[in-house]
């Protein structure tokens, strides 16, 4: 008589996207013991070293993605489909976990964050406050507009990494923007003067954690590119306000579970303005090296215990946060002649460094994160001595820009 042993179902998990950004998510994926399927475009893409099987297609593409992990799934079944990209690899692990029977976000309200004219609409209704919209469209005769409105900024009505945002002080200004962009659009917000924060926060079973908030510098007017992030927030006393917005968004779109980015300006009046909210986990390193650094806490780890609904662990509400500061490396038009990440290893203080850029490639003032060379990532004692640790390390890493050949100047 044989004994036959019943073969044990294996749990996937599936990563939207498997580029370098994406591998913490992954690692994290794979300790919590799950089988990890990698879905990029890219052959060669980094992520896909990590996973156990990977499906080559565009991560845009979500019923052919659907279509071919049906296929794989002789054995086994999909406990959780996340991203820690933005934009439409959002929709596409909306539309998997729909398909799938898995709690996100629904796919038809996980749309609406594409498109900042929707959500706008949908906060100013939830009575959260926003800076105002102003009527301008590329049909608008400017001369008919106030003096007083101005200076106001255009941002694309999709977008991402602050692309094509800018400050337009006058008249003249709006009117070269427009000539400009014809033919895309674009929304005109009323500038709001104020600091700007951002808060990591999670939602579970439709309920908002606020998790870290962190201050916020930019490159100077008229655009906006993320150049220094830094916690403990001189802001933290606003965090019952943060909540209750972040409530009120997990309600609005339904949102059962998922991490959560927003981003807020807080005028000379200490109120506070929703400038955007996207249902991630956000950039510029937060997640994966700013939070834990600072607070201890998993972050990705307890996103995706939330997803799959095992052990999620809610983050505390009163800790002191270790101060650490996100520095990202820009420069002056000119070719990056050389850089050197090894020498800042050895530096006390220093939690993660990583230049963007290669050797040769064109360095122009940052106009959007993606002009930013590269980025250090620092702790201390207080903030001051996290900021001196990170500007050090920056002069140890050896960065000259060459001037281009083809400038004029």
């Amino acid at each position: 008589m044989f004994n036959f042993r019943k073969k044990r179902s294996l749990d996937f998990f599936v990563s939207i996207g498997a580029g370098i950004n994406q591998i913490p998510l992954i690692v994290e994926a794979k300790k919590a013991n799950f089988q990890v399927i990698g879905v990029d475009i890219n052959a060669a893409a980094p992520g896909f070293y990590h996973c156990d099987l990977k499906v080559q297609e565009s991560i845009e593409d979500y019923e052919n993605i659907y279509i071919k992990l049906r296929e794989l799934l002789v054995d086994g079944k999909i406990s959780a489909v996340m991203t820690k990209s933005y934009g439409n690899a959002i929709i596409t692990a909306s539309f998997l976990c729909e398909k799938f029977g898995l709690p996100f976000i629904p796919f038809e309200e996980s749309k609406k964050f594409l498109n900042k004219r929707i959500t706008k609409k949908i906060y100013t209704e939830l009575n959260i406050p926003v800076p105002e919209i102003l009527p301008i469209t590329q049909k608008t005769k400017i001369n008919s507009l106030k003096d007083r409105i101005f200076p106001v900024i255009a941002k694309p009505q999709t977008g991402h990494a602050k692309i094509n945002v800018k400050l337009l002080r006058d008249k003249d200004e709006l009117s070269s923007f427009i000539s400009q962009h014809q033919g895309e659009e674009f929304i005109y917000e009323r500038f709001i003067e104020g600091r700007e924060i951002i808060c990591a926060g999670q939602i579970h079973q439709q309920k908002y954690y606020n998790i870290m908030i962190s201050d916020k510098k930019t490159s100077p007017q008229p655009y906006f590119a993320d150049i220094i992030h830094s916690t403990p927030s001189i802001y933290s006393h606003l965090a019952d306000q943060i909540i209750e917005t972040g409530q009120k968004i997990a309600e609005a779109f339904n949102i059962q579970t998922s991490p959560m980015i927003m981003e807020f300006v807080i005028d000379e009046e200490n109120k506070l303005y929703l400038l955007e909210s996207v249902p991630e986990f956000g950039g510029e390193f937060i997640p994966d090296i700013m939070i834990p650094s600072s607070t201890g806490y998993n972050h990705i780890r307890n996103s995706i215990n939330a997803a799959t609904g095992i052990n999620f662990r809610e983050p505390v509400k009163k800790v002191f946060n270790v101060p650490v500061v996100v520095k990202y490396i820009t420069g002056d038009n000119g070719i990056l002649a050389s850089c050197n990440t090894e020498t800042v290893k050895k530096i006390d203080g220093i939690i993660f460094s990583r230049i963007f850029k290669d050797i040769g490639a064109s360095i122009s003032p940052p106009a959007s994160n993606h002009d930013r060379i590269g980025v250090i990532v620092a702790k201390g004692k207080t903030l001051e001595d996290a900021i001196q640790t990170a500007e050090f390390a920056e002069s140890k890493m050896n960065i000259r820009i060459r001037k281009d050949d083809t400038d004029e100047n």
